[in-house]
């Protein structure tokens, strides 16, 4: 059964340094050329609410997906994907959503837009609003029941970090992949009043504030050469809360206000498809063992450093080797039992983060590069997903949604 960590969040100040291994090495050194700024802040937050004892919660060859010459498409993830309705016996795809909550750290985007480079993969970010701040403008944000100013993130933007932040997001968004929402200021239950206690009208009162320094940024932070955000607004579709904390009875009326059409906070035991509460697609991850164990974790990579290490900060560089070795298989055991079971959506959260020696960053982009590619398998974000799901016969789609989760790997 799964153990749950009680601390719940770490916020790491990371530090312009080289990435540590030969894989993240290598695959930087094929991205795109940025200016640099100041290295931001990364915040974790991939843990849930503790819960009482025994309670569980070869190389590709295709290429990236480009657009057809001559066709002229908008920005953003519907320019990449056109969703097919499902033929009569045909099996679904092998959807994989890879997905980054804070999506707040210029090299990290570089470095997953270099994977993007070797293999069909797009992904979505769900972005902390209070990136687009700086730190003279922090009493802007005024958190449910906190004083203006008040954040569980530690560190505020410098001006040329929200400038590089911008870009950031333009060019992901120009690249195909989606833009989310990770709210404000982060509050969970280690720093009250957080995420699991909040009302509707707090909900509404975060999410206004997200979207009214979205939209207006540029205003409030009067950053001189500030850059557009080309990234409308109306394609914010999706979240993940803090900490994976929030009442659904209380959160998704919230979300239905803002036209939102799905959450990705959730977690179950097994991978299975995703059903609509209220008008939201419940998105969330799956609890599933660790490699080599029957030891289910929530598949969240920091639930994987909670798990392997408990989030210990020095870690001799071989043991994150075998951690990552045990995590790459783990996510080879789930793509296996899904793609050769009911071919429910692979859905993985992470963060921008170097923990354990990056020894999940490491993970991820090995997964990556070994299953982005493969046949009936898309790497896609979540509204390509779910843009697949609302155009498939609602029977049809029923019948998925009825199959058994996939709870462990196949013998």
């Amino acid at each position: 059964m799964e153990v749950r960590p009680v601390n719940r969040r770490l916020t790491a100040v990371a530090t312009a340094a080289a990435l540590s291994t030969a894989l993240l090495a290598a695959a930087c050194s094929a991205s795109s050329n940025g200016s640099p700024t100041g290295s931001r802040q990364t915040t974790s937050d991939g843990g849930t609410t503790a819960n009482p004892p025994g309670k569980t919660s070869t190389k590709p060859t295709t290429s990236a997906p480009t657009k057809p010459a001559g066709t002229a498409h908008p920005a953003g993830p519907a320019a990449y994907f056109t969703p097919t309705k499902l033929k009569p016996g045909e099996k679904p795809p092998q959807f994989v959503v890879l997905s980054f909550d804070g999506a707040g750290w210029h090299e990290k985007w570089q470095f997953w837009h270099s994977i993007a480079q070797r293999v069909p993969l797009r992904f979505t970010g769900f972005l902390t609003g209070l990136y687009l701040l700086d730190e003279q403008h922090k009493t802007y944000y005024h958190g449910p029941g906190h004083l203006p100013g008040k954040t569980s993130l530690g560190a505020w933007n410098s001006p040329a970090d929200v400038v590089q932040e911008i870009k950031d997001l333009n060019n992901a968004y120009s690249l195909g992949d989606e833009i989310g929402t990770h709210y404000m200021g982060h509050f969970c239950s280690d720093n009250e009043p957080g995420a699991d206690t909040w009302s509707t009208a707090d909900w509404n009162s975060d999410l206004n504030q997200f979207f009214d320094v979205y939209r207006n940024h540029k205003k409030i932070d009067n950053i001189p050469g500030m850059p557009t955000l080309n990234v409308p607004a109306s394609s914010i579709k999706g979240e993940r809360t803090p900490c994976l904390e929030g009442k659904p009875d209380q959160l998704f009326p919230a979300l239905a206000k803002h036209h939102f059409l799905y959450d990705s906070s959730p977690d179950r035991d097994g991978i299975a498809w995703p059903q609509k509460v209220g008008g939201i697609w419940r998105m969330g991850m799956a609890d599933f063992p660790l490699a080599g164990t029957n030891h289910k974790v929530i598949t969240m990579d920091y639930n994987f450093w909670y798990a392997q290490e408990q989030t210990a900060a020095n870690v001799p560089p071989a043991k994150s080797a075998r951690d990552t070795k045990q995590i790459t298989q783990t996510y080879l055991n789930m793509y296996d039992a899904t793609y050769n079971g009911n071919r429910a959506p692979l859905i993985l959260g992470n963060h921008f983060e170097q923990w354990n020696n990056n020894a999940y960053t490491n993970a991820l982009a090995k997964f990556a590069l070994k299953v982005c590619g493969r046949p009936d398998t898309r790497c896609v974000p979540f509204i390509d997903v779910v843009r697949w799901m609302q155009m498939q016969d609602p029977k049809r789609l029923a019948q998925l949604q009825a199959e058994a989760p996939e709870t462990g790997p196949r013998s």
